[in-house]
This record gives C-alpha cells, sequence and structure tokens, in this order.
C-alpha cells in the first residue's frame, strides 16, 4: 500500500528507517606479510569477506548498488587489544594495530604497530603479530581515529599493558590504559550544529569485535590462529528520488531535525539519553544536494547520512529547494518529512536505526506540501521492502513452537533455529508463533531460502493471528509434495522481514542429520584439519596427539539440554581422553598410542547430545619428515 505524504510547509517531518550492510570477518588463506612470528608473539590472522577499497574512489557502480565503491572505502583501520591474566578477569588495554591509507600517518607509541590490509574482489586480509601470555579481546574501528570521553575531551593517553615475565609462573601484569570498560565509554566525535560543513560524510565509521576471550598463555604453540567477526556501519543512509519536472520541487539541501549528536562505539548507541534532555539533539548542518533530478536519473544515492535516534526523539529530515509556481517563478521552499505512518497523526515514530537505509520516493509537491512514498531497505540485501505501515519489531526471544502443528522430530534450538528431519521419506510438519503488536500478517514479509539446495519445505496455508496479552502470529510449513524425488537437504532460511523497521529475522530450519557438533582444530604440533573434507592430519610418530574442539547446538527448552559424545572407529591404537562432554562446547583429546603402517585410517563419530545429529570427522596419517 502506498503511503502518501501530504505535509504542510514548515511542518514535514523526514522518515529514518535503517537498513545494514555488515561486513563478515571469515577464515581465508590470504599472503603471507614479510617476517615471522618470534617466540613472544602469535600470528593472528583477520579475513575481511567484503568488497572494501583501499584506495581513492572517483566514481560510484553503476545501477542501485547496495553500498556504493565510497561507502565502502576504508581509509583507517584500527584493532585495540585488551589483556588479562584470566579468562573471566578484568581486560585492560595491551597493543594496537593500524592500518592508514596515507602511510605518513603514523601512531606513535610503543604499543602501536601499523599492518598491511590486502584486498581482493570478495576478501581483505590483515595478519597481526600479537603478544603471548594473556587472554585477550579484541575491538576494531573503521575510519574514526578520535576516541572522545564522556566529558567531550579526547583520548590519547594509551599506555600498553606490562608482563614481567610472560609465560611464567611469576609473571606480573601491570595494567594498561584504558581499562576495557572505560574504552567501551568512548564516543564519535560530535556533530556541531553551529559548523556548516560539520556533515557526516563517506569514508563511513564502522565497528567490530571480537569479545570472547583467545588463549594467547601457550608459549609451546606457534600455529597461526584465526579470528572472525563483523563490521557494522555505524549510520543509517538516506536516498531520495525526485523527478523535478514532474514535481516541480528542485532540492537544493537535506539536512536532519532532533538529529543525533553522535554514537558510542562499543555497543553502537546513541549518544546522550532516552528520553532526550538539552543538549541531546540538534537540527544538522545542511549539506548540499547535488544529485541529478531529472526523469532519466531522479534517484540520489547516499545523499545523507545520521547518526542512530530513537523513536522517542521524533526525527526527521528536511528537504530544501525551489517549488516551480509557474514558468517564470521560483518559490522557496522547505518540507519537514516526519518519521511516523501518514494519514494518522498520533502514529508512532519510527526508530533511526545504524546500518539501515531509506528510500523517500517524492511523487509531488505544491507551495505547501509534498506528496511521497517512504521504502526500506536492507544495506546488504539486494531486496526491497514495499511501502509499508509501522509496527513494532520482533526478535527470536518472541519465537515459540505452536502447542499444535509439530511433529515429534521438530525442536527449538536455545539460539532460535530449529531442528527437523529432513529425507525423502519425511512427512514432518513445522508450526511456530511470533509475539508482536503485529495488527494485521501483512505487516511481516515473508521469504525462504534454499541455499540452492531442493526446496524441501514449503509454506503451509496462510498465517493466522491472535490477540492475546500480545498479539501471536502462527507460521505454519510442511514437506513438499515433491519430496519423494529429493536429495539435496541443506538448511532453510526462513526470513521475516518487519515492515515497520527494515529489520530482517531469519530463522534456519537444519536436517536432523545436518545439526551434529561443528568441529575446529585446536592447534597441536603435528596435527592439522581440512574441514572441507572434514579430515584430521597428523603426524606417524608415537604418542602423537591432537585437540579438537566440538561445538554441539543446545535446545531452547527448561532444561536446555546440550552436550557430545565421540566414537572412535577403532579404539586399538586411537583413544580420547573422554567419551562425551556435558558442555557446549568441550575440547576432545586424542592421542595415537603407537606408529601405525603407513595408509592406515580411522574414523571419529560425534553426536549432539540434543538432536543425535552426527558429523563424521576422517583420521589420517602422515609420515614423519626426515631431515
Amino acid at each position: 500500500m502506498n503511503l502518501f505524504k501530504h505535509i504542510p510547509l514548515l511542518a514535514a517531518i523526514l522518515l529514518l528507517a535503517a537498513c545494514t550492510s555488515e561486513n563478515t570477518l571469515e577464515t581465508t588463506t590470504p599472503p603471507d606479510e614479510e617476517g615471522t612470528s618470534d617466540g613472544n608473539t602469535r600470528e593472528v590472522l583477520l579475513s575481511l569477506k567484503n568488497k572494501l577499497q583501499v584506495t581513492p574512489v572517483e566514481t560510484k557502480a553503476a545501477g542501485d548498488p547496495i553500498a556504493t565503491t565510497a561507502e565502502n572505502h576504508i581509509y583507517s583501520l584500527d584493532v585495540y587489544v585488551f589483556g588479562s591474566k584470566t579468562e573471566d578477569g578484568d581486560y585492560t588495554f595491551q597493543q594496537q594495530f593500524y592500518y592508514r591509507e596515507d602511510a605518513r600517518q603514523t601512531v606513535s607509541g610503543d604499543y602501536a604497530t601499523s599492518f598491511t590490509l590486502n584486498t581482493g574482489a570478495d576478501n581483505s586480509t590483515a595478519l597481526l603479530r600479537m603478544k603471548k601470555g594473556l587472554f585477550v579481546k579484541v575491538y576494531c574501528i573503521a575510519n574514526s581515529t578520535k576516541l572522545i570521553r564522556a566529558d567531550g575531551t579526547e583520548f590519547d593517553a594509551f599506555k600498553g599493558l606490562i608482563q614481567s615475565n610472560p609465560g611464567q609462573a611469576g609473571n606480573i601484569v601491570t595494567d594498561g590504559v584504558p581499562t576495557e570498560s572505560d574504552f567501551k565509554t568512548f564516543h564519535t566525535p560530535v556533530l556541531q550544529a553551529d559548523v556548516a560543513d560539520d556533515v557526516l560524510l563517506t569514508p563511513l565509521p564502522m565497528t567490530g569485535a571480537y569479545t570472547t576471550p583467545l588463549d594467547l598463555t601457550d608459549f609451546s604453540v606457534s600455529a597461526r590462529t584465526q579470528l572472525g567477526f563483523k563490521l557494522t556501519r555505524m549510520v543509517a543512509r538516506f536516498d531520495v528520488t525526485n523527478d523535478a519536472e514532474k514535481s516541480k520541487f528542485t532540492i537544493q539541501s537535506v539536512s536532519m531535525g532532533n538529529g543525533r549528536t553522535g554514537a558510542s562505539y562499543f555497543p553502537v548507541k546513541v549518544l546522550g539519553s532516552t528520553p532526550a534532555v538539552g543538549g541531546d539533539l540538534i537540527t544538522y548542518p545542511e549539506r548540499e544536494y547535488t544529485a541529478d533530478q531529472t526523469t532519466a536519473q531522479p534517484k540520489g544515492t547516499g545523499i545523507f547520512y545520521s547518526y542512530p535516534s530513537p523513536v522517542e526523539d521524533g526525527g526527521y529530515l528536511i528537504l530544501s529547494g525551489t517549488y516551480a509556481a509557474n514558468k517564470t517563478e521560483e518559490i522557496p521552499v522547505t518540507y519537514k518529512v516526519p518519521f511516523k505512518p501518514v494519514a494518522d497523526a498520533t502514529g508512532n515514530y519510527i526508530e533511526v536505526a545504524c546500518n539501515h537505509r531509506y528510500t523517500v520516493n517524492i511523487t509531488e509537491a505544491d507551495e505547501y506540501h509534498l506528496d511521497f512514498t517512504l521504502k526500506v531497505s536492507d544495506w546488504t540485501d539486494e531486496g526491497d521492502i514495499d511501502d509499508y505501515k509501522p509496527e513494532n519489531d520482533f526478535t527470536k526471544d518472541a519465537l515459540a513452537l505452536s502447542g499444535t502443528g509439530n511433529t515429534a522430530d521438530v525442536k527449538l534450538l536455545s539460539d532460535g533455529n530449529i531442528v527437523m528431519d529432513a529425507s525423502a521419506s519425511s512427512t514432518g510438519t513445522l508450526s511456530f508463533t511470533i509475539a508482536g503488536n503485529h495488527t494485521d500478517p501483512s505487516a511481516i514479509v515473508e521469504k525462504l531460502d534454499y541455499a540452492d539446495g531442493d526446496e524441501w519445505l514449503v509454506i503451509d496455508g496462510e498465517r493466522t493471528t491472535v490477540t492475546k496479552a500480545s498479539t501471536l502470529t502462527t507460521f505454519k510449513y510442511k514437506m513438499s509434495d515433491g519430496i519423494a524425488g529429493m536429495d539435496d537437504f541443506r538448511a532453510v532460511t526462513i526470513r521475516l522481514s518487519n515492515k515497520a523497521s527494515g529489520k530482517n529475522l531469519d530463522i534456519r530450519v537444519i536436517p536432523t542429520d545436518l545439526s551434529g557438533p561443528e568441529i575446529t582444530l585446536e592447534a597441536v604440533e603435528g596435527s592439522s584439519y581440512d574441514p572441507a573434507t572434514g579430515t584430521v592430519t597428523i603426524t606417524n610418530t608415537n604418542d602423537q596427539s591432537f585437540k579438537l574442539k566440538v561445538s554441539a547446538v543446545t535446545l531452547g527448552d527448561e532444561g536446555k539440554t546440550t552436550g557430545s559424545s565421540v566414537v572412535i572407529g577403532t579404539s586399538s591404537w586411537l583413544t580420547v581422553d573422554a567419551a562425551s562432554k556435558t558442555e557446549a562446547e568441550g575440547i576432545y583429546t586424542f592421542t595415537l598410542g603407537s606408529v601405525q603402517s603407513p595408509g592406515t585410517t580411522n574414523t571419529l563419530t560425534f553426536t549432539s547430545k540434543a538432536t543425535n545429529g552426527t558429523t563424521v570427522v576422517h583420521v589420517a596419517l602422515a609420515e614423519p619428515i626426515t631431515p
């Protein structure tokens, strides 16, 4: 349904929705940097799956890209490492790694080390050498080099922690500056309403963090380790579509009213109080509107950026320019475009979220009002969400299996995903509910992604909605009519898109056979693991050991059922320290008792206690390399 806004002059307010683009760090193999890691450092590989740019760009990609080349530009990348003697202890600053597009820009201090950011078509990588001896956490900030304290002053007093005797029992740690907790209070520089050019432009600030403690305490381990986390844009993006010949409105500048002056880095949240108090909200300085406004090229992409803004702020965009009253008279006009429902003066404002984009499509104007539609789209998703009626958001916390409609094989996991049987003979059904203030089922857009596998799960009839303490919308699914002829059963992602905010809720339905534990290798000399083939290769020597980290799923029931077990195919020459683990993540240690004949192999079958799904790991032997 089109959302037409009839807005009086100087009374219209602009709509912020926000859709995000995230750059995922994942495992790849980049070229090694020069030099080797010494005994006091450990190589840590950061790998970003993205299309980041590290050289200045002059043009944008053709068409309507989700993120323009300029928006993917990285001119600075700072990696802050915090260390602690114990995993659950207090973390303080240890060291900083930094990248600058302009190599003349350096960070002084013995705690800072520059690195090279290697970019490719789809991946960017960096090899860092972190100091051994402690547990560490990693925080990353791109395109924002200033850290502002709560009192408004810039923090520049970094001091790396000192270890008296790294790797030894008597190691004493002198805390670094700042502490992790203090670091997480830092925020971006604030925008100044009275400074004409103080506007948000590309390159855009991004942040990401790896806060699961990384164990660098073992000096006997020299193998390279890998980290993965996400970089998320801290701002919302606004696009405007306007054919000035049709609307008779020519945009000259864009601004924002009731906007926030900045945001904290970790986590990304608005600067100031909620609800806002004096000084928290400003009118952003105007930004010149330079996009074409012709019939051939009516769309202005990335014409304005803002920090997040809560619903309570009542934020709005301000479009200023001229209205062609006739062929000779151009009248100065200003329109405020509000972020709230049309035809409902008491409707709720919409939250302006970071990492989202909003498109205002101008359809008509006169001296006193502006007509337009609003479209909310994900910054990383090629799909769009059509004009919408704002409602409240939903999360996986509001998801539950229905009391009826589920076969016995259906299990809800603690992370909000679902496991169920999927085979050529399956006849199961799935039904779950989402709680939220969705008065109309059409407020949710539903899409199934089969990851290029068979379409074995399909929607079963129209969704239903009932109103209790809150509104419950029921979603039902069944096996495809053609399932008997299928053989490629992959996890299905059910994407529910909230038209109110543009946010997506992804629910993965995982075949039971694919719900076995995830396997990763813990670094031990003489062992390697190929996840593509599920094969561990170890040196064929007496008492050679290897360690596997086994991560099992957890049920969403009261008992939080989880854990794993392992069965060795041939246990006469390979042993394990424990046959099962009760925790979701457990480390199994395997030992080769004595040298075996060349070509001997083995199998390890890991079973998830929650779902009985299995994962098979093959064990191969490699003959020792003789000098």
